[in-house]
């Protein structure tokens, strides 16, 4: 899956610089995956894209990322970009294996409409001191955004406390992660309540119909649970929760939350919800989750939130929508489109939602 990350720089990076700033970009620490990264003609970084490396039992590229790999082109187009440059993280093979080479010429001729790749570079791993190697670098190319020793190889720093991680870190208060399994496990189902029991939203034929007071009503227990004093999720304020966010329109006015001071909260609550919940409750929390990450720009969290999501309820309308956003690399400011449709929503059930506080982002 794609993981359009963008931020700002403008200045030139060393080759080191920028590879060991590639997990703080993420937010964990790639294992087999190829990632590509676009960067713009004002030398910012416009996206940058993920995905597994998946090789047959001879080492080549599986059909299916063949595929991928021409999908990122289209997405790369899409950015705009000035520049390609591609990162293998492997360690089935010494980084100067013709293999990887193989993979570079794919991924150079996906981007062939924007020039091809600028430079390709292979890690076994991104660790403090391991060895780094250029791979693919066209004849005659010359250094834009990266700067590359002449050796055309290096050892990379400590991606835990390089710029990237520490600004992250302290922006977003996330340290970064192990590996994106570990995203995966911040939304296993927590063990059910013994008093709650299993928790599942109502089908569409069991619903009973929601007068605007009922709305009213759960769209402000919403703003209260994402609070900075939350009151505690018990088993009614949860049952009342998962009637909320699988009502349409309450949901719909909930998404505003993403974009004011009490995202940190409703970050919680979304999680909260999406391991305490099954069924669409679990996936519309883990969808509410999933546009909270791609709207602030965070493009492999909400991949695994919406993967969440679709194992929960494969047919959840809203989670298959930015599902198919993110995997065409629709830029996060795209979402801010509804938000005003959001604070229209609150506003027509009478409740107030904060003023948008979050910068736009990519």
């Amino acid at each position: 899956m794609s993981s359009p990350s963008p931020t700002s720089s403008g200045a030139r990076l060393d080759a080191t610089a920028l590879l060991t700033a590639i997990p703080a970009l993420l937010g964990f620490v790639p294992e087999r995956s190829i990632i590509v990264v676009a960067v713009g003609s004002d030398r910012t970084i416009r996206a940058t894209m993920r995905h597994d490396l998946v090789l047959d039992e001879r080492g080549r590229p599986h059909e299916s990322l063949i595929r991928v790999i021409e999908n990122l082109g289209t997405i790369g187009r899409a950015y705009g970009v000035g520049e390609m440059i591609a990162i293998i993280a492997d360690d089935r093979f010494e980084p100067s294996d013709a293999r990887y080479r193989r993979v570079m010429a794919i991924i150079d001729r996906a981007f062939g409409d924007v020039g091809g790749i600028r430079f390709g570079f292979v890690a076994n791993e991104f660790v403090c001191g391991a060895p780094w190697l250029i791979v693919w670098r066209p004849i005659g190319a010359v250094s834009g955004f990266v700067r590359v020793p002449t050796a055309g190889s290096g050892v990379l720093d400590d991606p835990h406390t390089c710029p990237t991680a520490v600004a992250t870190a302290v922006r977003t208060g996330r340290r970064l992660l192990s590996s994106r399994s570990e995203m995966q496990q911040m939304l296993e189902p927590a063990p059910r309540c013994a008093g709650c029991g299993d928790h599942r939203a109502a089908s569409d034929d069991e619903r009973r119909p929601s007068d605007p007071a009922d709305r009213e009503a759960m769209l402000a227990l919403i703003v209260d649970c994402a609070g900075p004093v939350a009151p505690r999720l018990d088993c009614a304020t949860l049952e009342n929760l998962e009637r909320a966010i699988t009502d349409l329109r309450v949901r719909d006015a909930a998404l505003a939350l993403a974009v004011t001071d009490l995202r940190d909260g409703a970050e919680r609550l979304w999680r909260e919800l999406t391991r305490r919940l099954r069924g669409r409750g679990r996936a519309s929390a883990a969808t509410l989750l999933a546009h909270l990450h791609y709207i602030g720009g965070e493009g492999a969290y909400a991949g695994v939130a919406l993967d969440t999501a679709l194992s929960a309820e494969p047919t959840w309308y809203f989670a298959q929508l930015l599902d198919s956003a993110l995997r065409a690399g629709m830029r996060p400011q795209m979402l801010w489109e509804m938000i005003d449709d959001s604070y229209r929503a609150a506003s027509d059930l009478g409740v107030r939602i904060p003023e948008p506080t979050l910068r736009e982002v990519g």
